[in-house]
Protein backbone atom coordinates (compact mmCIF):
# COMPACT_ATOMS: atom_id res chain seq x y z
CA UNK A 1 0.00 0.00 0.00
CA UNK A 2 1.05 3.58 -0.59
CA UNK A 3 1.72 5.66 2.51
CA UNK A 4 -0.60 8.75 2.31
CA UNK A 5 2.02 10.82 4.12
CA UNK A 6 4.43 10.27 1.23
CA UNK A 7 1.76 11.43 -1.21
CA UNK A 8 1.32 14.64 0.81
CA UNK A 9 5.11 15.15 0.87
CA UNK A 10 5.13 14.97 -2.94
CA UNK A 11 2.26 17.47 -3.38
CA UNK A 12 3.63 21.03 -2.93
CA UNK A 13 0.16 22.61 -2.61
CA UNK A 14 -0.79 20.12 0.09
CA UNK A 15 2.45 20.84 1.91
CA UNK A 16 1.58 24.58 2.13
CA UNK A 17 -1.87 23.99 3.65
CA UNK A 18 -0.70 24.26 7.29
CA UNK A 19 1.43 27.34 6.55
CA UNK A 20 -1.52 29.17 4.99
CA UNK A 21 -3.98 28.12 7.70
CA UNK A 22 -1.87 29.82 10.39
CA UNK A 23 -1.72 33.25 8.75
CA UNK A 24 -4.02 36.13 7.86
CA UNK A 25 -2.46 37.45 4.63
CA UNK A 26 -4.57 40.59 4.72
CA UNK A 27 -2.50 41.62 7.77
CA UNK A 28 0.92 39.96 7.60
CA UNK A 29 3.47 40.94 4.98
CA UNK A 30 4.53 37.32 4.51
CA UNK A 31 3.86 35.74 1.11
CA UNK A 32 0.96 33.33 0.67
CA UNK A 33 3.08 31.67 -1.97
CA UNK A 34 2.61 29.32 -4.85
CA UNK A 35 4.14 25.88 -5.05
CA UNK A 36 6.25 25.75 -8.20
CA UNK A 37 8.64 22.87 -8.79
CA UNK A 38 12.20 23.85 -9.57
CA UNK A 39 15.35 21.85 -10.24
CA UNK A 40 17.37 24.24 -8.05
CA UNK A 41 18.29 23.45 -4.47
CA UNK A 42 18.67 26.61 -2.44
CA UNK A 43 18.77 27.02 1.32
CA UNK A 44 18.19 29.99 3.57
CA UNK A 45 18.57 30.58 7.30
CA UNK A 46 16.48 33.41 8.73
CA UNK A 47 17.17 34.84 12.18
CA UNK A 48 13.71 35.38 13.58
CA UNK A 49 12.88 37.27 16.78
CA UNK A 50 9.32 36.27 17.59
CA UNK A 51 8.14 35.19 21.04
CA UNK A 52 11.59 33.65 21.35
CA UNK A 53 14.64 34.23 19.19
CA UNK A 54 15.48 31.34 16.89
CA UNK A 55 16.91 30.54 13.47
CA UNK A 56 14.74 29.07 10.71
CA UNK A 57 16.62 26.61 8.49
CA UNK A 58 14.83 26.16 5.15
CA UNK A 59 15.78 23.75 2.36
CA UNK A 60 14.21 23.94 -1.09
CA UNK A 61 12.54 20.56 -1.67
CA UNK A 62 10.08 19.83 -4.48
CA UNK A 63 8.81 23.37 -4.91
CA UNK A 64 8.54 24.42 -1.25
CA UNK A 65 10.89 25.26 1.64
CA UNK A 66 11.11 22.39 4.14
CA UNK A 67 11.67 24.18 7.46
CA UNK A 68 13.09 23.65 10.95
CA UNK A 69 13.21 26.15 13.84
CA UNK A 70 16.62 25.95 15.51
CA UNK A 71 16.59 27.81 18.88
CA UNK A 72 20.38 28.11 19.23
CA UNK A 73 21.03 28.36 15.50
CA UNK A 74 23.08 26.19 13.15
CA UNK A 75 26.77 25.94 13.92
CA UNK A 76 30.01 24.73 12.37
CA UNK A 77 30.99 23.19 15.72
CA UNK A 78 30.90 19.39 15.32
CA UNK A 79 30.58 18.91 19.08
CA UNK A 80 27.22 20.73 19.20
CA UNK A 81 23.90 18.92 18.86
CA UNK A 82 21.27 21.57 18.20
CA UNK A 83 17.57 21.05 18.72
CA UNK A 84 15.64 21.62 15.47
CA UNK A 85 11.83 21.64 15.54
CA UNK A 86 10.26 20.55 12.25
CA UNK A 87 7.67 23.19 11.35
CA UNK A 88 5.32 23.69 8.42
CA UNK A 89 6.72 23.97 4.90
CA UNK A 90 6.99 27.53 3.58
CA UNK A 91 6.51 28.86 0.01
CA UNK A 92 9.50 29.48 -2.22
CA UNK A 93 8.73 33.24 -2.15
CA UNK A 94 9.72 33.21 1.53
CA UNK A 95 13.32 32.52 0.51
CA UNK A 96 14.50 36.14 0.66
CA UNK A 97 11.86 37.54 3.04
CA UNK A 98 13.39 40.12 5.38
CA UNK A 99 11.17 42.46 7.33
CA UNK A 100 8.62 42.59 10.13
CA UNK A 101 5.67 40.25 10.72
CA UNK A 102 2.94 42.25 12.51
CA UNK A 103 2.45 41.56 16.22
CA UNK A 104 -0.55 39.38 16.86
CA UNK A 105 0.12 37.37 13.72
CA UNK A 106 1.66 33.91 13.76
CA UNK A 107 5.40 34.36 14.28
CA UNK A 108 5.07 38.12 14.81
CA UNK A 109 8.49 39.77 15.01
CA UNK A 110 11.46 40.79 12.89
CA UNK A 111 13.24 38.57 10.38
CA UNK A 112 16.61 38.85 8.62
CA UNK A 113 18.20 36.65 5.96
CA UNK A 114 21.06 35.39 8.13
CA UNK A 115 22.56 33.08 5.50
CA UNK A 116 21.75 31.65 2.09
CA UNK A 117 23.27 29.56 -0.66
CA UNK A 118 22.84 26.12 -2.20
CA UNK A 119 22.52 22.66 -0.68
CA UNK A 120 22.96 19.12 -1.93
CA UNK A 121 21.44 15.93 -0.47
CA UNK A 122 23.84 13.11 0.39
CA UNK A 123 23.06 9.37 0.40
CA UNK A 124 19.72 9.95 -1.30
CA UNK A 125 18.28 11.29 -4.53
CA UNK A 126 14.86 11.80 -2.88
CA UNK A 127 15.27 14.29 0.00
CA UNK A 128 11.49 14.52 0.60
CA UNK A 129 11.37 10.79 1.32
CA UNK A 130 14.51 11.04 3.50
CA UNK A 131 12.82 13.77 5.57
CA UNK A 132 9.68 11.64 5.93
CA UNK A 133 11.81 8.74 7.14
CA UNK A 134 13.56 10.95 9.69
CA UNK A 135 17.19 11.33 8.58
CA UNK A 136 18.72 13.71 6.02
CA UNK A 137 22.43 14.13 5.26
CA UNK A 138 23.30 17.20 3.20
CA UNK A 139 26.04 19.65 2.25
CA UNK A 140 25.60 23.43 2.59
CA UNK A 141 27.47 26.01 0.52
CA UNK A 142 26.52 29.39 1.96
CA UNK A 143 28.12 32.67 2.94
CA UNK A 144 28.45 31.61 6.59
CA UNK A 145 27.60 27.91 6.69
CA UNK A 146 29.48 25.24 4.75
CA UNK A 147 30.18 21.53 4.94
CA UNK A 148 28.29 18.37 5.84
CA UNK A 149 25.22 18.56 8.08
CA UNK A 150 22.82 15.92 9.36
CA UNK A 151 19.20 16.26 10.50
CA UNK A 152 17.92 13.33 12.59
CA UNK A 153 14.39 12.99 14.00
CA UNK A 154 14.20 12.02 17.68
CA UNK A 155 10.58 12.21 18.87
CA UNK A 156 7.63 14.59 19.24
CA UNK A 157 6.93 17.16 21.95
CA UNK A 158 3.62 17.46 23.81
CA UNK A 159 2.20 19.63 21.02
CA UNK A 160 2.93 16.93 18.47
CA UNK A 161 5.79 18.80 16.76
CA UNK A 162 8.70 16.69 15.61
CA UNK A 163 11.93 17.17 17.54
CA UNK A 164 15.06 16.76 15.41
CA UNK A 165 18.79 17.19 16.02
CA UNK A 166 20.97 19.28 13.69
CA UNK A 167 24.64 18.24 13.60
CA UNK A 168 27.75 19.32 11.70
CA UNK A 169 30.18 16.57 10.76
CA UNK A 170 33.93 16.62 11.33
CA UNK A 171 35.16 17.93 7.96
CA UNK A 172 37.31 20.70 6.51
CA UNK A 173 34.62 23.30 7.30
CA UNK A 174 34.17 22.33 10.97
CA UNK A 175 35.12 25.02 13.52
CA UNK A 176 35.21 24.24 17.24
CA UNK A 177 33.22 26.73 19.34
CA UNK A 178 31.67 28.47 16.30
CA UNK A 179 28.67 30.50 17.54
CA UNK A 180 26.05 31.91 15.13
CA UNK A 181 25.42 34.80 17.51
CA UNK A 182 28.93 36.07 16.73
CA UNK A 183 27.78 36.66 13.13
CA UNK A 184 24.59 38.71 13.53
CA UNK A 185 24.28 40.56 10.22
CA UNK A 186 22.03 39.80 7.26
CA UNK A 187 23.70 38.47 4.12
CA UNK A 188 20.99 40.22 2.10
CA UNK A 189 21.22 43.74 3.50
CA UNK A 190 24.13 43.76 5.95
CA UNK A 191 21.74 44.87 8.69
CA UNK A 192 20.97 43.44 12.13
CA UNK A 193 17.55 42.43 13.44
CA UNK A 194 17.41 45.68 15.43
CA UNK A 195 18.05 47.73 12.29
CA UNK A 196 15.43 45.85 10.25
CA UNK A 197 12.90 46.18 13.07
CA UNK A 198 13.49 49.94 13.23
CA UNK A 199 13.20 50.50 9.46
CA UNK A 200 11.98 47.55 7.38
CA UNK A 201 12.70 48.16 3.71
CA UNK A 202 9.90 46.21 2.07
CA UNK A 203 6.52 44.63 2.61
CA UNK A 204 5.23 41.47 0.97
CA UNK A 205 1.82 41.92 -0.67
CA UNK A 206 0.23 38.47 -0.66
CA UNK A 207 -2.59 39.72 -2.91
CA UNK A 208 -0.13 40.37 -5.76
CA UNK A 209 1.76 37.94 -8.00
CA UNK A 210 5.04 36.85 -6.47
CA UNK A 211 7.05 38.82 -9.05
CA UNK A 212 5.35 42.05 -7.91
CA UNK A 213 4.86 41.27 -4.23
CA UNK A 214 7.90 43.10 -2.83
CA UNK A 215 6.71 46.66 -2.25
CA UNK A 216 9.18 49.20 -0.94
CA UNK A 217 7.88 50.96 2.14
CA UNK A 218 7.79 54.73 2.47
CA UNK A 219 10.28 56.60 4.58
CA UNK A 220 13.98 57.37 4.23
CA UNK A 221 16.07 55.34 1.80
CA UNK A 222 19.19 53.59 2.99
CA UNK A 223 21.99 56.02 3.75
CA UNK A 224 25.38 56.19 5.48
CA UNK A 225 26.65 58.70 8.02
CA UNK A 226 29.47 61.03 6.90
CA UNK A 227 32.91 60.64 8.40
CA UNK A 228 33.32 62.85 11.47
CA UNK A 229 36.14 65.38 11.93
CA UNK A 230 37.20 63.40 15.00
CA UNK A 231 37.59 60.21 12.95
CA UNK A 232 39.69 62.00 10.34
CA UNK A 233 41.81 63.63 13.03
CA UNK A 234 42.57 60.24 14.59
CA UNK A 235 43.53 58.91 11.15
CA UNK A 236 45.92 61.83 10.65
CA UNK A 237 47.50 61.23 14.07
CA UNK A 238 48.23 57.54 13.48
CA UNK A 239 51.88 56.74 12.86
CA UNK A 240 52.94 54.48 10.01
CA UNK A 241 50.13 52.12 11.01
CA UNK A 242 47.67 51.22 13.69
CA UNK A 243 44.02 50.45 14.38
CA UNK A 244 41.46 53.06 13.35
CA UNK A 245 37.90 53.09 14.68
CA UNK A 246 35.73 54.13 11.74
CA UNK A 247 31.91 54.18 11.79
CA UNK A 248 31.95 51.78 14.75
CA UNK A 249 34.28 49.31 13.00
CA UNK A 250 37.93 48.72 13.74
CA UNK A 251 40.18 48.86 10.65
CA UNK A 252 43.78 47.74 10.74
CA UNK A 253 45.98 50.08 8.69
CA UNK A 254 49.60 49.57 7.65
CA UNK A 255 52.23 51.55 5.72
CA UNK A 256 50.14 54.73 5.83
CA UNK A 257 53.01 56.91 4.62
CA UNK A 258 53.75 54.81 1.53
CA UNK A 259 53.52 56.90 -1.66
CA UNK A 260 50.94 55.49 -4.08
CA UNK A 261 50.75 58.43 -6.53
CA UNK A 262 53.95 60.40 -7.16
CA UNK A 263 53.95 64.18 -6.97
CA UNK A 264 52.86 65.87 -10.17
CA UNK A 265 53.02 69.48 -11.42
CA UNK A 266 54.67 70.67 -8.26
CA UNK A 267 52.04 69.14 -6.00
CA UNK A 268 52.44 66.72 -3.12
CA UNK A 269 52.52 62.95 -3.52
CA UNK A 270 49.43 60.95 -2.53
CA UNK A 271 50.05 58.49 0.27
CA UNK A 272 48.08 55.49 1.41
CA UNK A 273 46.78 57.64 4.30
CA UNK A 274 45.46 60.17 1.77
CA UNK A 275 43.70 57.43 -0.17
CA UNK A 276 42.06 56.05 2.96
CA UNK A 277 40.94 59.55 3.98
CA UNK A 278 39.49 60.24 0.52
CA UNK A 279 37.43 57.05 0.37
CA UNK A 280 36.22 57.46 3.94
CA UNK A 281 35.02 60.94 2.99
CA UNK A 282 33.24 59.98 -0.24
CA UNK A 283 31.84 56.67 1.07
CA UNK A 284 28.33 58.07 1.82
CA UNK A 285 28.06 59.14 -1.81
CA UNK A 286 29.56 55.96 -3.33
CA UNK A 287 27.79 53.32 -1.25
CA UNK A 288 24.28 53.84 -2.64
CA UNK A 289 25.70 52.67 -5.98
CA UNK A 290 28.00 49.94 -4.62
CA UNK A 291 26.01 48.49 -1.71
CA UNK A 292 25.39 44.73 -1.92
CA UNK A 293 27.38 44.37 -5.16
CA UNK A 294 30.39 42.03 -5.31
CA UNK A 295 33.48 44.12 -5.97
CA UNK A 296 36.63 43.38 -7.99
CA UNK A 297 39.56 45.57 -6.90
CA UNK A 298 42.56 46.72 -8.93
CA UNK A 299 45.40 46.98 -6.43
CA UNK A 300 48.67 48.88 -6.68
CA UNK A 301 50.31 48.08 -3.33
CA UNK A 302 53.68 49.50 -4.46
CA UNK A 303 52.26 52.60 -6.15
CA UNK A 304 50.81 53.27 -9.58
CA UNK A 305 54.21 53.41 -11.27
CA UNK A 306 54.58 49.67 -10.77
CA UNK A 307 52.33 46.94 -12.21
CA UNK A 308 49.14 46.27 -10.31
CA UNK A 309 46.81 43.28 -10.26
CA UNK A 310 43.13 42.43 -9.91
CA UNK A 311 42.11 41.18 -6.48
CA UNK A 312 38.78 39.36 -6.10
CA UNK A 313 39.01 36.81 -3.26
CA UNK A 314 38.42 38.15 0.27
CA UNK A 315 41.69 37.59 2.19
CA UNK A 316 41.66 35.39 5.28
CA UNK A 317 42.69 38.32 7.50
CA UNK A 318 39.72 40.51 6.48
CA UNK A 319 37.61 41.66 9.46
CA UNK A 320 34.49 39.69 10.37
CA UNK A 321 32.16 42.65 9.75
CA UNK A 322 33.22 43.00 6.10
CA UNK A 323 30.18 42.09 3.97
CA UNK A 324 30.90 39.08 1.79
CA UNK A 325 29.23 37.12 -0.99
CA UNK A 326 30.02 33.46 -1.53
CA UNK A 327 29.63 32.40 -5.16
CA UNK A 328 28.10 28.93 -4.83
CA UNK A 329 28.38 28.44 -8.62
CA UNK A 330 32.14 29.03 -8.81
CA UNK A 331 34.05 26.58 -10.98
CA UNK A 332 37.29 24.98 -9.70
CA UNK A 333 39.93 27.70 -9.51
CA UNK A 334 37.37 30.50 -9.78
CA UNK A 335 36.91 33.10 -7.05
CA UNK A 336 34.46 31.89 -4.38
CA UNK A 337 34.25 34.65 -1.77
CA UNK A 338 33.90 38.31 -2.87
CA UNK A 339 33.79 41.49 -0.83
CA UNK A 340 30.80 43.79 -1.23
CA UNK A 341 32.01 46.75 0.81
CA UNK A 342 34.35 49.71 0.24
CA UNK A 343 35.45 50.05 3.87
CA UNK A 344 38.69 48.05 3.64
CA UNK A 345 40.07 48.14 0.07
CA UNK A 346 41.89 51.51 0.39
CA UNK A 347 44.03 49.98 3.15
CA UNK A 348 45.23 47.42 0.57
CA UNK A 349 46.48 50.01 -1.91
CA UNK A 350 43.29 49.80 -3.93
CA UNK A 351 42.99 52.34 -6.76
CA UNK A 352 40.00 51.33 -8.90
CA UNK A 353 36.96 49.14 -8.45
CA UNK A 354 34.70 47.18 -10.78
CA UNK A 355 31.39 46.43 -9.06
CA UNK A 356 29.22 43.73 -10.56
CA UNK A 357 26.08 44.72 -12.46
CA UNK A 358 24.01 42.50 -10.12
CA UNK A 359 23.69 42.34 -6.35
CA UNK A 360 24.85 39.46 -4.13
CA UNK A 361 23.25 36.11 -4.87
CA UNK A 362 21.38 37.38 -7.98
CA UNK A 363 23.75 36.75 -10.86
CA UNK A 364 20.91 36.25 -13.32
CA UNK A 365 19.21 39.55 -12.42
CA UNK A 366 21.45 42.56 -13.25
CA UNK A 367 20.17 45.92 -12.02
CA UNK A 368 22.25 48.09 -14.33
CA UNK A 369 22.97 47.74 -18.03
CA UNK A 370 26.50 49.08 -18.21
CA UNK A 371 29.64 48.42 -16.11
CA UNK A 372 30.02 50.51 -12.98
CA UNK A 373 33.78 50.13 -13.00
CA UNK A 374 36.43 52.31 -14.66
CA UNK A 375 36.84 52.50 -18.41
CA UNK A 376 39.68 50.61 -20.00
CA UNK A 377 40.60 53.70 -22.04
Amino acid sequence: MHDPRLREMSDPEERLRTYRAKRDFSITGEPAGSAARSPSRRFVVQRHRARRRHYDLRLEVDGVLASWAVPKGPTLDPAAKQLAVHVEDHPIEYFNFEGVIPKGQYGGGDVIVWDWGTWHPVRTDDPARAIERGELHFDLDGEKLAGRFVLVRRDRDRSGKEQWLLLHKHDDHARAGWDPEDHPRSVKSGRTNDEVAAAPDALWRSDLPAADAAVRLGGPTRSWDPTTPEELSILDELGAGGRWLFQGHEVKLTNLDKVLFPARDGGSPVTKRDLVRYHATVAPYMLPYLADRPVNMHRYPDGVERPGFWHKEVPSHAPEWLTRWRNAEADPGETECYASSTACPPSCGWRTTAPWSCTRGRRASPTCTSPLGPSST
